[in-house]
């Protein structure tokens, strides 16, 4: 087995773009968010908690072994029909939580493909790719234990605000709150406002961004070698920076490589999602896609975003930005 690839950030950041990019590759073994709730691992290990934070100097046994094992190319048939499982109480789309008990399929054609995959690939061979922004909280643990490469995404927090807005994703900062190690470590100077979270959605959305970008921005400081990028960068020039990507990480840069890129980049594709239930359209205009946030959110709702942010947002984004 390889150094393990974990492609992280916050939700609604591309990282389902740059996991799906980087999987065309022949050795690449995809786990589609493994850290995150009713997801592939859902029935190996269940957690109920979104952006669950691992210390790094804290033995997780039982969860390093079942992670060893999805690593090295090991996923078990059984993994497969782990679906029926009610969606867990701090599902960060509903602050009122999910509990219903229906069977929930979301996660399945991931748990087939991690199956079928463990089968063809030659385990001595593979790279694991682990596609998560829920996992950003264990970023530094998966680090320290596995030596991945650590691949962080950053957006522009209107864009992010208003990816949110259009699928209706709230929050629940329980989340958070059931993690004093989490604030502790990362969240102390928010810690008022996760206890009192806002109830309005710009509020809201501005605050998780403000926090996942916290986290970021503390990485930075520790760890200046990982590989920090704006899905912004990514969408306006999109084979420059995935072949800058690949190279980072050591990775083959083909032609067929460039072929998918363009295909799911290319000014011939859509600007905006043509249906506002689809949560990933990996075929758009990807240089359009960067101001879409401009279209969706009016003046006073960009002000607002800007206001709540631009303490952090100003180490990514400048003035123009805006």
């Amino acid at each position: 087995m390889k150094e393990p690839i974990l492609i992280t950030g916050s939700h609604r950041s591309g990282t389902t773009w740059v996991g799906n990019i980087i999987r065309n590759l022949p050795r690449i073994y995809y786990l589609h968010e493994p850290l995150t709730p009713n997801s592939i691992t859902r029935g190996l290990f269940n957690t109920e908690i979104w952006y669950k934070y691992y210390d790094p100097e804290k033995e997780y046994e039982n969860i390093e072994t079942i992670l060893n094992e999805l690593f090295s190319g090991s996923y078990p048939f059984k993994a497969m029909f782990h679906f029926k499982n009610s969606l867990p109480h701090t599902d960060y789309r509903n602050p009122n939580g999910i509990n219903d008990g229906k069977i929930d399929l979301k996660y399945f054609k991931w748990r087939i493909n991690a199956y079928i995959d463990s089968k063809r690939l030659n385990k001595k061979e593979i790279i694991p790719l682990i596609k998560d922004p829920i996992a950003l909280t264990a970023a530094e643990w998966i680090h320290q234990k596995w030596n991945s490469k650590n691949v962080i995404l950053i957006r522009h927090p209107a864009a992010f605000v208003s990816s949110l807005i259009r699928l209706n994703w709230r929050f629940n900062f329980e989340n958070f709150t059931k993690q004093p190690d989490l604030i502790d470590r990362f969240l102390g100077p928010y810690r008022s406002q996760i206890n009192n979270p806002p109830k309005d959605f710009i509020s809201e959305a501005s605050l998780i961004w403000t926090c996942i970008t916290k986290i970021i921005i503390e990485y930075q400081k520790l760890y200046p070698n990982w590989l920090y990028i704006r899905h912004e960068d990514l969408s306006y020039d999109p084979i420059k920076e995935y072949e800058l990507l690949f190279e980072k990480l050591k990775l083959p840069f083909s032609n067929e490589i460039k072929k998918v890129i363009h295909s799911s980049s290319s000014f011939s594709n859509p600007s905006e999602v043509a249906n506002s239930k689809v949560v990933h359209q990996l075929q758009r205009n990807s240089r359009d896609n960067i101001k879409n946030w401009k279209k969706r959110l009016n003046n006073k709702d960009i002000n607002k975003v800007r206001d709540l942010t631009e303490h952090l947002s100003q180490s990514f984004y400048s003035e123009k930005d805006w």
